[in-house]
């Protein structure tokens, strides 16, 4: 988005991968080679009134008026708000996973009517508000202002692809391109002034995130390293691998989010094995004040957790 001074390289998506990025051009082909297959476009519908995007001021104005609709829990330990960030428009992955996150999460800790996603979409920039910078820190402000600081906590859910120098892609189409650095995300989430915050980042290189958004009160789950990428982001998918093993396999049946992590982990760890991909790594931090808020988020969802049914023992060979 030209003239916010972020610093930022121009794009991250369609040519712009090779084109604009600053590291060599080896790594976007292997990246591209393992994460980009998307065929061609389905043709646009005949009315395009959904491929044209509200103003910036109309969805500035929407985000502000579902955010104070939402309810404002009490319960003691605190309640759960949500946004997920779709920010790939050229693939629908990204929307499926941020949509089935606002789900599990939902479901997980009860949050109701409190979360709101932002989706980039070239086939749809009407169902949601589109995910940009700007639109992040209006959704994340406004829910800073309206939760308990003391006790509410925020997850933010990040699924794009990503590089090791800028973050994660911002594209929709024809509209400016952008990325989303580590630095934009610490600056909303400081301006909010949201202590307990929950961050999951699924794109490669997504570890770069951690040494900036560290924080005592801070969760941060990553699908890679700050050296690799993570797979699965092709349009013949619902998911990325990571998304598949934490949002769809693990998080509805693990008591605890460390607990989704490892069993995450273990499942790509062996899956990336078994396809003979070099592996992605993902990574988790917990501060250590978060690591005591944790027990109290861990016990509500506790009750809603469904654990995996016992595997029948193996039979030994006759």
């Amino acid at each position: 988005m030209p003239g916010r001074g972020r610093g930022k390289l121009p794009a991250m998506g369609k040519a712009a991968f090779a084109k604009h990025h600053t590291f060599r051009a080896a790594i976007w082909v292997a990246v591209l080679a393992l994460c980009l297959r998307t065929g061609p476009a389905p043709a646009a519908d005949a009315g395009t009134s959904i491929l044209k995007p509200p103003t910036a001021a109309s969805q500035r104005r929407a985000l502000i008026a579902s955010v104070s609709r939402m309810d404002r829990g009490n319960t003691a330990g605190g309640d759960v708000y949500f946004v997920g960030f779709a920010g790939y428009g050229e693939q629908q992955v990204f929307r499926k996973e941020a949509q089935l996150g606002q789900q599990v999460f939902g479901a997980r800790f009860a949050i109701g009517n409190r979360s709101l996603l932002l989706v980039n979409d070239i086939h749809d920039r009407r169902s949601y508000p589109l995910a940009t910078f700007e639109n992040l820190r209006v959704a994340v402000n406004a829910i800073g202002r309206r939760l308990h600081p003391d006790r509410d906590t925020l997850v933010l859910l990040l699924t794009s692809h990503g590089n090791d120098e800028d973050g994660i892609a911002i594209t929709n189409g024809k509209m400016p391109e952008d990325a989303l650095s580590p630095q934009d995300v610490r600056k909303i989430l400081d301006e909010s002034r949201i202590r307990w915050r929950v961050i999951i980042v699924s794109a490669c290189y997504s570890g770069i995130f951690i040494p900036v958004l560290r924080t005592d009160s801070t969760l941060i789950m990553t699908a890679a390293d700050s050296r690799h990428s993570s797979f699965g982001c092709d349009d013949s998918r619902d998911l990325t691998y990571f998304g598949e093993a934490l949002l769809r396999d693990a998080l509805p049946h693990a008591c605890s989010l460390t607990q989704a992590y490892t069993d995450m982990a273990r499942s790509i760890d062996r899956r990336e094995r078994d396809e003979g991909e070099i592996h992605s790594n993902p990574q988790l931090f917990v501060g250590p004040r978060m690591r005591t808020k944790l027990t109290q988020l861990d016990a509500a969802a506790a009750r809603r957790c469904s654990p995996r049914p016992a595997q029948p023992p193996t039979r030994p060979p006759a």
